[in-house]
This record gives C-alpha cells, sequence and structure tokens, in this order.
C-alpha cells in the first residue's frame, strides 16, 4: 500500500467531526477559526488512543498498590499484623517507588513509552500477585518493596508520554481523566474485593489471598495491550495523517539548549530543575496535600470499620467491644468514597482546562477536603452518617486537585528536562507516601485512635491550600492576554 493510501486509511478509519465556523469578521479571522478546529480533531483523535490505556494504567497501578488496605483486617489477623507493621508494609513501597523514579525515567527515554511501561505493567502484576502467598510481615516488607521497584516509573513515564503527544495548554483535562483512574480503582477495588473476600476457604486459600492473586493479573495483560497498542512518539503515530502527525511535532515545545555528556546533561537537568523557586513551592504544596491523600487512601477502611462498630475513630475501643465488622461489608462501604473521588478528579480536571484556571482550583480542593478532614474525628464521635458523609467530602476535596495540579508543574518545565522533572518531582511528593501512613500506623497504635492522624494530615491539606496561590499561574495569565488581544481586534 502506497503512503497516500495509507493516511487516507488512517483518516477514514477514524472519522473526524466537522469544524463548523460561525460568520467572522474577515477572511483572516475565519482561516484561523478553522485551524483551530482542525487543530482540536487531531488532539481529539489522538486522545481517544492515548488516554484511555493511560487511565487503565493508573487504574491498575492504585488497585495494585492500595489493595494491602482492603485485605489489612484478615490479613493482619493471619500473619500476625500490628498497626504499625501494617502503616510500614504500606509506606515500605515507597522507598523503591522513590528510589527508581529517576533510572525508570532514564531507561523510558531510551527504549519508548510502550516498550518500558509494558515492562513495568507485568512486573507489578507478578508482584502484587506473588504478595498472596505471604506467611509473615518480612516476605510482606520484601514484596512490597519490590511492587515499589515497577511502580516507581508508571506515573512519571504516563505524564512523559502524554506530554509528548499533547501540549502544555492541554494537558490539564488530558491528566485529570488519566489521573480520576486512581480513584477508580479505588473505587471498583472495594466490591471487587468484596466479591473476592466472599471467595474465603475456596482451594483452601483465604479471601484476601484470592484478593491479591487475582488483582495483580490485570496489570500482566495490560502490560502486553501497551507494548503492542501505543504509538513510541508523534511521528510513529499510524492513525494520523502526515499532515495531522505535523501537527503534533509542530506543537511541541522546542529543545534550546544541547548539553554533551551523560553527567553534564544530568547536572545540567537537575540544575534546572533544582534552582526553579516556583517549581519548589509547588512540590512543597504537592507534598502536604499528597500526605492526607495517602493517608486516607490507605486507612479508610480502617476508619469505616471503627466508624461503622459505633467507636468513632478509637480502633481500640471498638476491638475490645467485640463487634468488629466483616471485611466484605467494610469493602463494599469504602466504595462510596472511593467513586466520588473518581468523579471529582475527572471534573475538576475538566473545568481546570475549560476555566484557564489551576492554582485556585488546587486551592480550593485541599482547603475543602482539608477542613472537612480536620473535623472528621469530632463528626464522627457524633454521628456514624455524619462522620461517613464528612469521610466522602473529604476524598472529594483531596482527590479533585490532581488533573490541576500536574498540569501547573508542566507549566514549569521544558521539553529537555520534562522527563527528568517528572521523576524528580514526583520522588519528592512521594515522601509523604513514605511517611504519612508510616506515622499514621505509629500514632494509631499509641494512642488506640486514629483521630492524631487525621488532624496532622488534614491540617497540611490546609495549608497547602493556602501556599499555592502564592504560584504564578501562566495559564490564566495567558488567558487574559489572549482576551484582551481578542477585544482590541474587535474594536
Amino acid at each position: 500500500m502506497s503512503t497516500r493510501q495509507h493516511e487516507m486509511g488512517a483518516s477514514a478509519s477514524l472519522p473526524e467531526p466537522e469544524c463548523k465556523t460561525p460568520l467572522l469578521r474577515n477572511e483572516s479571522e475565519t482561516s484561523t477559526n478553522l485551524e483551530a478546529c482542525q487543530r482540536d480533531a487531531v488532539y481529539r483523535k489522538v486522545a481517544w488512543r492515548l488516554v484511555p490505556l493511560s487511565f487503565l494504567t493508573l487504574l491498575v497501578c492504585y488497585v495494585d498498590r492500595t489493595n494491602i488496605s482492603l485485605a489489612a483486617m484478615d490479613m493482619s489477623t493471619d500473619i500476625g499484623l500490628t498497626k504499625s507493621q501494617f502503616g510500614t508494609a504500606s509506606s515500605l513501597f515507597f522507598v523503591t517507588y522513590m528510589i527508581f523514579q529517576i533510572p525508570s525515567n532514564a531507561i523510558l527515554q531510551r527504549v519508548g513509552g510502550p516498550v518500558w511501561l509494558g515492562v513495568l505493567l507485568i512486573g507489578w502484576g507478578l508482584a502484587s500477585s506473588l504478595t498472596a502467598f505471604v506467611r509473615n510481615v518480612t516476605e510482606l516488607y520484601v514484596l512490597r518493596l519490590l511492587l515499589g521497584v515497577f511502580e516507581a516509573g508508571t506515573l512519571p513515564g504516563v505524564l512523559f508520554y502524554l506530554g509528548q503527544f499533547f501540549p502544555e495548554s492541554r494537558t490539564s483535562g488530558v491528566y485529570g481523566i488519566s489521573f480520576a483512574g486512581t480513584a477508580v480503582g479505588m473505587a471498583i477495588s472495594a466490591p471487587l474485593a468484596a466479591g473476592f473476600l466472599s471467595m474465603d476457604g475456596l482451594l483452601d486459600l483465604r479471601g484476601w489471598q484470592w484478593l491479591l492473586l487475582m488483582e495483580g493479573l490485570p496489570a500482566i495483560l495490560l502490560g502486553v495491550a501497551m507494548m503492542s497498542y501505543l504509538p513510541k512518539s508523534p511521528m510513529s503515530v499510524g492513525f494520523l495523517t502526515r499532515t495531522e502527525r505535523t501537527i503534533l511535532e509542530n506543537d511541541r515545545s522546542p529543545s534550546k539548549v544541547s548539553v554533551d555528556g551523560k553527567l553534564h546533561r544530568f547536572l545540567y537537568l537537575l540544575k534546572t530543575v533544582a534552582l526553579n523557586i516556583n517549581l519548589w513551592v509547588i512540590l512543597f504544596c504537592g507534598s502536604l496535600g499528597s500526605t492526607m491523600r495517602y493517608v486516607a487512601m490507605f486507612w479508610t477502611p480502617l476508619w469505616i470499620d471503627a466508624m461503622v462498630n459505633g467507636s468513632g475513630l478509637d480502633w481500640e475501643k471498638a476491638e475490645t467491644t467485640g463487634h468488629s465488622n466483616k471485611g466484605v461489608q467494610v469493602a463494599l462501604l469504602s466504595t462510596i468514597p472511593y467513586a466520588v473521588a473518581a468523579i471529582s478528579t475527572a471534573l475538576f480536571g475538566w473545568t481546570s482546562e475549560k476555566l484557564h484556571d489551576r492554582t485556585i482550583h488546587c486551592s480550593c480542593m485541599w482547603l475543602v477536603g482539608g477542613l472537612v478532614f480536620v473535623l472528621l474525628p469530632w463528626l464522627a464521635g457524633v454521628n456514624v452518617v455524619l462522620g461517613f458523609v464528612a469521610l466522602v467530602c473529604g476524598h472529594l476535596g483531596v482527590n479533585g486537585c490532581a488533573g490541576p495540579y500536574y498540569s501547573l508543574q508542566v507549566s514549569y518545565m521544558t521539553e529537555e528536562n520534562k522527563a527528568f522533572a517528572f521523576a524528580w518531582t514526583n520522588t519528592i511528593v512521594n515522601l509523604s507516601g513514605l511517611l504519612g501512613p508510616m506515622i499514621a500506623g505509629f500514632l494509631a497504635d499509641q494512642t488506640g485512635s486514629y483521630k492524631s492522624a487525621i488532624w496532622g494530615a488534614g491540617g497540611m491539606a490546609v495549608i497547602a491550600g493556602m501556599v499555592i496561590l502564592l504560584v504564578r499561574d501562566a495559564a490564566r495569565e495567558e488567558h487574559r492576554k489572549s482576551q484582551a488581544q481578542s477585544k482590541l481586534h474587535s474594536v
């Protein structure tokens, strides 16, 4: 088949929507509007191919990362886990997760996104499934560390990969939809967990073993699909015409600096990121906000278990009174806050892009989520329904800023340092994932309650919501300039 025939076939397989242009003032304005409409059609076509797999990747990623929280009650009894050991097991994942971020993204740049992301998916699927057969806390620690090795490059890899196809101005919505996969993963993992936990005793395996074993398998299948389905770069996209591929390539920010030598290049990239004050403020806020998000992510099922047993958030009281709830019921109730988190992640990513705003979105979400979590222990003590509603609203807040937050990060990166910067920033932000759940477990053991950890993490989210307003939002400024110029031309 000729190149021309191939391009016609690619174009025919995915029909583009018509570009309807309203009556405009002049020929130049009409031409500009048609060009913008055609560009939108190209990016819509690319999004339909890339974003679903990115969504599924982050969905499966968070299912396998957090399924330990839904297996915790029964697994803790079987292998003798204390609250501190559970918190440590949750956090150990982030040790290797942070260490291998930069090396993983360096490999991704060399071998290409589809191949390396596929390898990571297959690796962590195996590590997750093997966790079903741990017999003691040491084996659990080892497999959590191994899971961190494979998942390390996933999030920065997906962000960098999508950034190759979408300019910075279009990333907020794309990242928001992709990050909705994390919350959807948490949401569907709860009813899935309920189903697997109910298989307790089948083939002499405990319910929590079925849960961990089965939830690792989709990652392996997705890894194979990733390798065979995704294009390596904008210029290798087979479902676009040559003209459409050129649009993608031309919209990319050019690399302005060439640095020879691996060490010199590394030092140059480190300098461009480390000396960016705005990026450090963004990372500071992201770390504080993510502390609340990760604590809520891992501990929500245990908080619900304590609340429904009428002890507020005092787990020790719930256990000593002998009314501990079944894991299946808790898993089903956990679906609700996680589902709301999924909706808020996608919704506020979309509104952020439409309103050309990121800092105010991040601020509002962290302030709302943080304040609600600070009030959660008191509300849960007043009434279990009130406490549960507060828990749902808290998840809505701390998860809703994912799209705007990462888009804000991108605005302070360049094309040449983007892969390094994503790995660097994600490493720093995930210190909160290492420390948050671990400290929460320690405080729970020491006090017999979850309240102290919730108060501390909620307060951090509130601080993040205030400080992020200090950052200059380039998207909002560009939109204002564009509106001002449009008014000038219309006069």
